[in-house]
């Protein structure tokens, strides 16, 4: 099998498949939302060797094209990612390099020719925190939806259950607006005041602490790492309080 890259077109045995292009009117967010699809909603994740290969190579090229897969689920015949990049047009790079791969593995392996993903990947970009969470439950709730599992962390090809880490270490809750260092230091200050402590007082008086941690946490989605780095306790003892 033959295959040529040529501009945004890729070749493949003779066939041409114009790459997608996302829309780059005044694309003003980091986060997108992107779908592949199987041609002719074929069945092109249908083996544990095939899903487990789409996934090392989605996490191969990432890194060099400053890709954060946020979250991901690989069905029978379609994928789902939560994207984050800085740059737009790495992103048409990233799912041109790793379906492009994915596409010569698959016919070789089942001995056929021609498309193997639809003529475009979609994309959406996410704008909101209710558009953000609505995202990753639809990503994560698809085998669920499918009757495939319970619960989404009980599927094996999504990264559902290590979702609270993806959270914190992609810092979303700044994505969102939550963890504006002027809200969340004010609240502080004020929780303080209203309390007549110091700073220094909240670790000697856990349940005090403990009201502190939840008004910025659950109510303000504060970052623990936010928290450790205003209050100088560290994440460890503050994620310990809450459980």
């Amino acid at each position: 099998m033959l295959i040529y890259i040529r501009g945004n077109n890729f070749i493949i045995t003779g066939e041409v498949k114009t790459m997608p292009r996302l829309p780059r009117n005044n694309i003003k967010t980091s986060y997108f939302h992107v779908m592949v699809q199987g041609i002719d909603k074929e069945y092109i994740f249908n083996r544990k060797i095939d899903i487990k290969y789409y996934i090392s190579i989605m996490y191969e090229s990432k890194d060099e094209l400053n890709i954060k897969i946020i979250a991901y689920c690989i069905m029978n015949n379609h994928a789902h990612l939560l994207i984050h990049t800085n740059d737009v047009s790495n992103l048409t790079k990233y799912m041109h390099k790793t379906n492009t791969k994915y596409a010569i593995y698959y016919n070789k392996i089942h001995d056929r020719v021609g498309y193997v993903f639809r003529n475009r990947f979609k994309s959406e970009g996410i704008y909101s925190e209710r558009q953000l969470y609505n995202c990753i439950s639809y990503i994560y709730n698809n085998p669920v939806k499918a009757k495939i599992c319970s619960t989404p962390e009980e599927y094996p090809y999504s990264n559902a259950k290590y979702y609270k880490g993806i959270i914190e270490e992609n810092n979303l809750y700044s994505f969102l607006g939550m963890d504006n260092d002027k809200d969340y230091k004010k609240i502080i200050k004020t929780y303080l005041i209203e309390n007549n402590m110091k700073k220094e007082d909240l670790i000697r008086h856990k349940e005090s602490l403990k009201k502190l941690i939840v008004i910025l946490r659950k109510n303000n989605k504060v970052s623990f790492r936010k928290m450790e780095e205003e209050l100088e306790i560290s994440r460890e003892t503050l994620r310990k309080l809450i459980k």
